[in-house]
């Protein structure tokens, strides 16, 4: 069967319009066991050019199947393979629009009742998690690639919930994965830190105690001990940008449960003793839980 390619329409500096090539669709191409007969090629083809395509009715309908068909299970691997191969073919030249297209076929798979995904976990994992801890999401640094993050880690955490086992523990690898950048956040940027933490905060209180407290410190000099002084405004600008999003971050993922620890009794000078930069803020937002837990 001819292979195909997805292309997307992209507006540039000049006003006009370029095309970028995405990626090759070929079901044949995929490492699975059993080649696809022509009319479920023809079906797979129908799916995803829909999905990428530029006609939004088309594509609901399209990402519809995905979420209640039960007839497409033959298709699943091609499809997780589809996602993975997307998003690693474009790291490089990151479109916003074709990772989000990406994530929601995830989406509508997950909460699909007639498919069963832990034999493709393996494509789709490095899929998802690349879109929450790759350092861009997007071409442009001032594109609102935040949602997608937060998406994506709402899907990690459905896996978890509905495929984690004793035998391979998916949590427990998850939890590996996201607590690598604060072990060492002075080398990762602040958008894979972002999706770190909030990543972590989505599997629990006893997660964010063991696993995002003890770094609260480091964190905070990792914000704002760097210089802005030494970069280009607009550099200047999407560095603030990124510190905004991390700060809030830390402070909504931690703030709860430091609330239900007490330990902003001891006062804010304490508080800024133990957690550094980010003292203040928190023993603030502790503050203002406590008082609209005393309202309520």
């Amino acid at each position: 069967m001819e292979k195909k390619q997805l292309q997307s329409e992209n507006t540039d500096s000049t006003g006009g319009t370029t095309t970028q090539q995405l990626v090759t669709i070929s079901p044949t191409s995929f490492s699975v066991n059993h080649p696809l007969p022509a009319d479920r090629q023809r079906f797979f083809l129908s799916l995803t050019e829909g999905i990428f395509g530029l006609d939004e009715e088309v594509k609901e309908e399209k990402l519809q199947i995905l979420s209640v068909s039960c007839t497409i299970k033959d298709l699943v691997p091609y499809l997780c393979a589809f996602i993975r191969n997307t998003i690693d073919m474009n790291k490089g030249n990151p479109d916003l629009i074709l990772f989000t297209n990406s994530i929601r076929m995830v989406d509508n798979l997950i909460n699909n009742e007639h498919l069963n995904l832990t034999p493709v976990l393996n494509d789709l994992f490095p899929a998802v998690i690349s879109c929450i801890l790759t350092r861009k999401v997007s071409r442009n640094c001032y594109e609102n690639h935040w949602p997608l993050r937060d998406f994506s880690i709402s899907l990690i955490k459905t896996i978890c919930e509905k495929y984690n086992n004793p035998a391979d523990n998916i949590k427990n690898r998850v939890i590996h994965i996201y607590y690598k950048p604060l072990k060492d956040c002075k080398i990762y940027p602040l958008t894979t830190l972002y999706g770190a933490i909030k990543g972590l905060g989505s599997l629990g209180e006893e997660v964010i105690k063991i696993f995002v407290l003890p770094h609260i410190n480091n964190l905070g000099k990792v914000l704002f001990e760097k210089p802005f002084s030494s970069r280009r405004l607009s550099e200047a600008n999407q560095y603030a940008m990124e510190v905004k999003q991390v700060k809030q971050a830390i402070v909504n993922v931690t703030a709860p449960v430091l609330l239900k620890m007490k330990d902003a009794n001891d006062g804010k000078s304490s508080y800024s003793k133990k957690f550094g930069y980010l003292g203040k803020c928190l023993y603030a937002e502790i503050k203002k839980l406590e008082s609209t837990n005393i309202k309520k």
